[in-house]
């Protein structure tokens, strides 16, 4: 008979035990896509998907000031059994009761090769054998962690001894262990009943087999506040399952490998590491519980080290029970910790975030010392909402039919123009260089947008290079402004692509992801929205109205002004109702080099 069939059900009402759920997806949906989009289509999205089908929110957290748990000291007297008193570890026992037989043996080799101790079964019909420590005094209600590092080749059982106050003692199941063939923390908490005294803790072998022990820390957990809003953001709380206290592994799609808990973090404090061995598709990650926060304006950090490119991604879960997930920062490898940071913006239809460090390559990536806080508020167009009119390509059209409407109304917009597709080359639809110079000298922006509008991604780091840098020396050369931003052809980018912009000297670089910006987004990755054929007045008015009302920053993006129905265009009369509506109701219009002044 186990302890726990004695007296377990007639404790479990006074005891509460912290477990972990475990979150683990395979299904594709259920995260962001992978990176990356078809030439073929210039749209790169920010992923909603269904609540049914996204991982499911664990405990949230309170909102802008957090609850940090730290452990307080080891209550084990020689707790890595180092210290001998005669042939037991000093502080410690042995107990084999009911039938079975075999051995109690110490020393037996531990952790990195110091001291362990060891319980042998050879013969088993009833109860159980365990080395346990002396009992340690405890304080009813509050919250302790007990862990020990073992190995065993059979499943093995910790259990609780309660002394009570009365004298009579009260034992309490916290869980049983797979066996495993090389050392493994094992961790749970509990809280401590109102009538105990002292308590030690049994991790015994009920079954033939072997098991060694090292590394004993029973910890009381204490609480306090902060603006740390990551639940356990430095690793240091061992939960169930062999996972971190309110963290969780995730991995989807198409890769395999593993999640390692504990590893090694900053200054030998514990963290954790996740490896993908084979990769197809998706990404791997560990991420935090999502917390419940107001609207606002975000910072998370944490220290890593990788070996690969890794990616943070905010996932952000609606009020309508969706979820959306936004990359909000890429991270070269690092061979030492180093910080990563990224800003983020908590808009009104957010019910709960949480943070993914992800890889989506073969290589590890151990973090540690996550934190995530709330920052100060913005001001300039994020303190009221602004919006951009800017046009792709350098079409004909624009000049025709965008740039009379811009003057009437007092507006200025952002033209990205094909340096070398000019009327002058013989491209005929497109801005000829004096053309070009008149939109420049009524006030617009003039940006760069390549020499020839490739696919950026499929060129060679020199093909790239004489792309991006090339349309920049271009528009230099025909003397049409400062040329300070500058947006991907079809969306489309990699890492040596932003590199490449960065290096040139551009100040932001539009992209093709739907969204707003905020003023912590990636100035190398602001997002927008695409006024297309079939793109309504009343839809683009709603645009309008929630960059506004959530104080964000819309760049809508035109192509063709005319009334050729194909994809990429938009009536005249359509574009003259957005400007009227703009006018109307005052909303602040700014370039796209003004806009970004205003980021942090």
């Amino acid at each position: 008979m186990h302890y726990r069939f004695k007296t377990f059900f007639a404790t479990m009402a006074i005891v509460s035990l912290t477990l972990v759920p475990f979150s683990y997806s395979l299904q594709a949906a259920t995260q962001k896509q992978p990176r990356g989009e078809s030439s073929a289509t210039p749209e790169k999205q920010s992923t909603t998907v269904p609540m049914s089908s996204a991982p499911q929110a664990q405990t949230t957290q309170p909102a802008i000031t957090g609850s940090a748990q730290t452990l307080g000291p080891n209550l084990i007297s020689n707790p890595s059994v180092e210290t001998a008193n005669g042939s037991v570890p000093a502080g410690w026992n042995k107990s084999r009761w009911s039938n079975n037989a075999g051995a109690f043996n110490y020393p037996v080799t531990g952790v990195n090769g110091g001291k362990g101790i060891q319980v042998t079964t050879t013969s088993y019909t009833s109860g159980d054998a365990k080395w346990y420590f002396n009992d340690v005094p405890v304080t009813p209600g509050h919250t302790y962690q007990f862990s020990d590092s073992y190995l065993a080749n059979v499943s093995t059982e910790i259990d609780l001894q309660y002394t009570l106050n009365n004298g009579t003692q009260t034992y309490v199941y916290l869980g049983s262990l797979n066996p495993n063939t090389q050392f493994q923390q094992t961790s749970f908490q509990f809280t401590v009943p109102a009538n105990a005294v002292s308590v030690t803790a049994f991790h015994l072998i009920d079954s033939v087999g072997s098991l060694t022990t090292d590394d004993y820390s029973l910890n009381e957990i204490t609480t306090t506040q902060t603006s740390n809003l990551v639940p356990n953001g430095d690793f240091e709380l061992g939960g169930s399952n062999g996972n971190p206290v309110s963290w969780n592994p995730d991995r989807w799609s198409n890769n395999t490998g593993s999640f390692n808990y504990p590893v090694a973090g900053v200054n030998g404090s514990k963290a954790a590491q996740v490896t993908i061995t084979n990769y197809t598709s998706g990404d791997a990650k560990w991420y935090f519980n999502p917390v419940t926060l107001p609207p606002g304006n975000y910072k998370y950090t944490d220290q890593y080290i990788s070996n690969t490119t890794s990616i943070l991604t905010a996932q952000f879960q609606n009020k309508d029970g969706t979820f959306t997930y936004t990359d909000i920062g890429t991270l070269a490898p690092a061979s030492t910790f180093t910080q990563a940071s990224a800003n983020f913006t908590v808009s009104s239809n957010v019910q709960s975030v949480t943070i993914f460090h992800l890889i989506q390559s073969v290589g590890s990536l151990t973090i540690d010392n996550a934190s995530m806080t709330q920052t100060s508020g913005f001001s300039g167009i994020f303190n009221t909402g602004a919006v951009t009119l800017s046009f792709d390509d350098g079409l004909l059209s624009q000049y025709q039919n965008a740039l009379p409407k811009l003057k009437s109304a007092g507006l200025k917009g952002t033209f990205y123009i094909i340096s070398q597709q000019l009327a002058d080359n013989g491209f005929s639809g497109y801005d000829s260089k004096a053309q070009v110079a008149e939109i420049a000298n009524a006030g617009n922006e003039i940006g760069a947008h390549t020499r020839t509008h490739p696919d950026l991604p499929t060129l060679t780091q020199a093909q790239q290079q004489a792309e991006i840098v090339g349309s920049l020396q271009d528009l230099q050369a025909m003397n049409v402004g400062p040329i300070t931003t500058f947006a991907y052809p079809y969306g489309d980018y990699n890492d040596t692509t932003l590199q490449i912009v960065k290096n040139a000297g551009f100040a932001a670089a539009r992209s093709t992801i739907t969204g707003y910006v905020t003023p912590t987004v990636d100035k190398y990755q602001l997002p927008r929205q695409s006024v297309e054929s079939s793109v309504t007045v009343t839809q683009a008015k709603q645009w309008i109205d929630t960059a506004v009302a959530n104080k964000q920053w819309l760049i809508l993006v035109f192509h063709s002004i005319d009334s050729s129905g194909v994809q990429y265009s938009t009536t005249p009369d359509t574009f003259n109702q957005i400007v009227d509506y703009i006018v109307q109701k005052k909303v602040p219009v700014v370039t796209v080099s003004q806009g970004v002044q205003d980021m942090h």
